[in-house]
């Protein structure tokens, strides 16, 4: 089992096509088409299902192209640190950022990365658990910042927590519900989540799961579903998206957001650069009385 050839069998996924993975990696289709057949030559097995409407992985693929990935990203990193060790960071960098940084300081805190690292193509993730930690697992991201999936093991993810904050039931204004003050007025609701953890309410209505901020706003806005929100979210888009927070007296639990990496891997220095622009610019953010962001930030507790 060759390096080339689990680089070819992730480019052909990542791309779909035996030409588009052959485009992606400078080569020849026929090269390509070489590269896995030796593979499934070596693991006595068929990868690739070839049929009029593309190219399908078979069960076994689906596994081994985990681990290729994983190997390929290893590979890439080991070239990335040796480069940037020789001088000015280069290359590209994935992250996925959880939605209320997303909107609020994560442009200042790309803005500061560029100004010092002119050199690194970034690619940004929308940050919602349930799509960035497998991502982060395919080593599809380089760093997530955002709500560690406590509901699955996660010895393979380390967890540096950086801010802490009280969630909050969301609804559209005028909701019938939305004078109400305890969770079990609550019951007979239809909720719409971003994650399964949220999901541990007591309800007679049907829970919902939606992995897109986007979704879930229009829903809110358009039905009489319901959602939880951690309250940077609230303070950022309530009004603007003509939603409330619901008056409850009872606790929504509150919601941890961290620097998300793979164990066992340290963190590139591009990746770890860009952590430091993001904390730098929000405790600048906290000390500024003028801040527009300073009614969100009160609503978090900075932990680093």
């Amino acid at each position: 089992m060759k390096f080339y050839q689990l680089n070819a069998l992730v480019a052909v996924a990542d791309a779909g096509s035996i030409r588009g993975a052959a485009k992606s990696l400078d080569t020849s289709p026929a090269a390509v088409t070489k590269a896995i057949q030796k593979l499934e030559q070596d693991s006595a097995t068929q990868l690739l299902i070839r049929n009029a409407t593309g190219i399908v992985f078979t069960e076994l693929g689906k596994k081994l192209l985990i681990q290729a990935r994983l190997v390929v990203a290893q590979m890439s990193n080991a070239q990335q640190v040796l480069a940037d060790e020789n001088g000015e960071l280069t290359g590209s960098l994935s992250v996925a950022v959880t939605p209320w940084l997303a909107m609020t300081l994560m442009p200042k805190a790309v803005v500061r990365f560029r100004q010092l690292f002119p050199q690194v193509q970034l690619e940004l993730h929308e940050g919602l658990s349930s799509v960035a930690c497998p991502m982060l697992r395919e080593a599809r991201v380089d760093l997530f910042i955002g709500r560690l999936d406590t509901r699955f093991s996660s010895t393979d993810l380390t967890y540096q927590p950086l801010f802490t904050a009280d969630c909050a039931v969301v609804a559209r204004q005028q909701h019938p519900l939305s004078d109400c003050h305890s969770m079990k007025d609550l019951e007979s609701a239809d909720w719409i989540l971003a994650s399964q953890q949220d999901g541990a309410i007591s309800t007679q209505g049907h829970v919902h799961f939606a992995h897109s901020i986007s979704i879930i706003m229009s829903l809110l806005r358009e039905t009489d579903m319901l959602s939880i929100f951690p309250w940077p979210l609230v303070e950022i888009c309530a009004q603007r998206e003509g939603l409330c927070a619901l008056p409850l007296r009872d606790s929504v639990g509150s919601a941890s957001v961290g620097a998300i990496s793979r164990s066992g891997q340290p963190l590139r220095p591009a990746a770890e650069r860009f952590l430091e622009c993001l904390i730098e610019i929000i405790q600048w953010e906290m000390a500024q009385v003028q801040s527009p962001y300073r009614r969100m930030l009160q609503t978090v507790d900075l932990l680093v």
